[in-house]
Order: C-alpha cells, then sequence, then structure tokens
C-alpha cells in the first residue's frame, strides 16, 4: 500500500530534522572541548552603519607631487617634508605657510630626524664607475634650513634612524646594522646579517628583525646579541612594555616575547601581514592587521579582549587622539574611524573631503597632519 504524498514529505523532513539535530548536538560537544576565545566586541563592524560619516574641511594643504605619500616630520612649530627631488621643505604648522626649501640634492632615504635643533635627512649617492652606492647625511638648521655640515658614509642609510639617547643606530646599506655617534656620524660597531628596515630602541637594546624570520635584541653598548627569537615570518617594528616585547609578522601573527630571554610568551593570528608597529596601551597590545581590522590583546595573556574593523587595510599604527579614544587611518583611503580605548566601540567617522591617506596620523595641538595621494594635509579637531 502506498503512503499518502503529505505522509511522505513529512518522514523525509522528519530524517532532515533527526540530521540536523545530530549535527547541532556534535558540533557543541566539539565547540565545549576546545577554548574559545574572549572576544568583547559584538558584531564585525560593530554599529559602524549607524555612525555618521563626517566631513572634516582641511585646515591647510601642501600639494606638491614630489610630496605625494612622503611621510612628514611634525615638531612643535613646523612641519617637514622630503621631497622626492632631494629638497627638503619646511612648513608653518598651524597654517601651512612654507618656511623655507632646501636646494635640489640626492633623494633622500626613510624619513626626516629631529636631532636637537637639527634636521637629519640621509641619503644614497649613487654609484661611479661601478662602485657600490654610498650614504649622504646633510644636518640642517631647523629654523633655516642651511645645511650646516655634510657627512659621507660607506654605505646609504636604508632605515629610519633611531635613538636612545646616547647613540643613533640605523641599517647601513642591506646587510647590517651600526651604531653611529650623534655628534659626528662616526661607527661604533656594526653587526652583519640579513636585516629588515625595522629598527626599535628598547631599554639597553636595540630589536632588529631579520628577513629569514627572527628577532634579535643587540646590546646597545656593542652590538653583542643577547638573544634570538625564531618567527618563522618576517617580523614588522617592534615595540616593549616592562615585562615583553610584541611584533607582528608577514603571516599575520601578533606575538609577545619575554624580554629576559626572548622566549615567546604568546602567539596569536590575525587574518592578514602586520606591518606597523604595535601600539601598548594600558596593558594591551594593539596591532593593525592588513586584514582590515585593529585588534586588542592583553599583554600578559594574549586574550584578544576586542577587534574593530576599519575602512580598509591597516599599515600604521592607531594615534592616541583622547584620553578615552584612538584615531585609526586605512591605506589609500579618505576615512579617519574613532574608537574607543576601552572597547573598541566606533564613536565617530570622519572623512577629509578630497584626499586620501597614505600615512600615520600626526597628532598636533588642535590638527590631525598626513601625507595624502597629493602631498600634505592637516584638518583642524
Amino acid at each position: 500500500m502506498s503512503r499518502p504524498s503529505w505522509m511522505s514529505r513529512r518522514l523525509s523532513c522528519s530524517r532532515w530534522l533527526g540530521c540536523g539535530l545530530a549535527l547541532l548536538a556534535l558540533g557543541d560537544s566539539v565547540a565545549t572541548s576546545q577554548p574559545r576565545p574572549r572576544l568583547r566586541a559584538s558584531g564585525v563592524l560593530n554599529g559602524r552603519a549607524t555612525v555618521p560619516l563626517v566631513t572634516l574641511p582641511a585646515e591647510w594643504l601642501y600639494l606638491d607631487p614630489d610630496g605625494a605619500r612622503r611621510e612628514p616630520l611634525v615638531t612643535e612649530a613646523a612641519v617637514y617634508v622630503p621631497l622626492r627631488s632631494g629638497k627638503v621643505v619646511a612648513l608653518a604648522r598651524q597654517d601651512g605657510t612654507r618656511l623655507w626649501e632646501t636646494s635640489p640634492g640626492v633623494a633622500t632615504a626613510g624619513t626626516l630626524y629631529r636631532l636637537g635643533d637639527r634636521l637629519v635627512a640621509c641619503a644614497t649617492r649613487p654609484p661611479a664607475d661601478g662602485d657600490a652606492a654610498t650614504g649622504v647625511v646633510r644636518l640642517l638648521d631647523l629654523a633655516t634650513g642651511v645645511v650646516q655640515r655634510e657627512i659621507s658614509l660607506p654605505r646609504p642609510i636604508t632605515s629610519n634612524l633611531v635613538s636612545d639617547g646616547v647613540r643613533l643606530y640605523a641599517r647601513l646599506g642591506a646587510t647590517e646594522v651600526a651604531a653611529l655617534d650623534p655628534g659626528d656620524f662616526s661607527i661604533l660597531w656594526r653587526v652583519s646579517g640579513d636585516f629588515t628596515e625595522h629598527l626599535t630602541c628598547d631599554g639597553d637594546g636595540l630589536l632588529a628583525g631579520l628577513t629569514a624570520g627572527a628577532l634579535w635584541s643587540l646590546r646597545a653598548a656593542d652590538g653583542a646579541r643577547q638573544w634570538a627569537c625564531e618567527l618563522g615570518a618576517q617580523p614588522g617594528p617592534a615595540a616593549g612594555d616592562a615585562e615583553r616585547v610584541y611584533c607582528g609578522t608577514a603571516q599575520g601573527d601578533a606575538v609577545a616575547i619575554r624580554r629576559a630571554d626572548g622566549r615567546i610568551r604568546w602567539r596569536r593570528r590575525t587574518g592578514g601581514a602586520i606591518a606597523a608597529p604595535p601600539l601598548i596601551d594600558r596593558g594591551r597590545a594593539l596591532f593593525a592587521s592588513y586584514d582590515n581590522f585593529l585588534y586588542a590583546f592583553d599583554g600578559a595573556r594574549g586574550e584578544m579582549q576586542w577587534r574593530q574593523q576599519m575602512a580598509g587595510r591597516l599599515t600604521a599604527p592607531p594615534t592616541p587622539l583622547t584620553e578615552t579614544t584612538l584615531a585609526v587611518a586605512a591605506l589609500d583611503d579618505g576615512e579617519i574611524t574613532i574608537v574607543s580605548r576601552l572597547d573598541g566601540r566606533i564613536v565617530a567617522r570622519w572623512q577629509l573631503a578630497d584626499e586620501r591617506l597614505f600615512s600615520a596620523l600626526c597628532r598636533a595641538p588642535g590638527l590631525l597632519i598626513a601625507a595624502t595621494e597629493r602631498g600634505i594635509a592637516a584638518v583642524k579637531l
């Protein structure tokens, strides 16, 4: 005797329902057997669509193709821009008025560095007659731009200069890191290795990444290696607190390393490469990832406390804006996202009228200053 069609449909639904309940039960048993990440932020966008986007008018703009996407140096009075032509331009911080401009020279490498009342511009002198390229360091008067001294180096400086107040440190060429005397830039010590351009002063040591996937701690006094931490992928810039050193990797790992011996304390995976230095903020380590997310991990245990999705790819760290907020700018995007330091909640969304951002945000009293696709922009807060 054949079943009525309605009965066949009911039996079929019962079988599917039974399979579904069995899969749910299996999923619950698997989930309860594994630790769950502690993620306090609710939702991926966390209410982004409900926060209005406010356009900020530019307080001033410096538009020059040679200055496009060139990270500025911001001081208490001026903004200094290294141009591709080899010039350096000084602008008044409050209104962008041009204060001075140097004559053309060899193109600067890396960012500008302030050394007391002087501006340090590092450049590469092209090779001649088959010789290797050499380095040039120009010391400029901050107030006038007059070149006070020009120093030749056997190899060009190919990283940003960093200082511990006693010595300067830089990568020379592609295969060595050196300590330099801040008075005459003579080489105090050098260490060979396939180093990245990311150097960080850390107490009595210098943190240097290697392209092969390790982070070294070098003793500041003589360059002796204190420890080496194998990360398995090229590290980005590092930052540290009293007990740990933090860095991201090209594979998207956020890593905490014990300062005492270089052992990994914890490691957490994000969805994209981490090219920005972490921001250490009130016991948390904040990592900006190329997967568009800003992550906040507990510094001691590595537990994720929150994450927040931004408007685009993140290649620069967040900028402290107020006691309770951070400003985050995505690469090649006009939006600046303001998030709560406590839980990552989006509290404001700003955009530049006609500019797209290409550097970290520089906080100055009443202003945010950054490199854009056309030059330098300053917006009033």
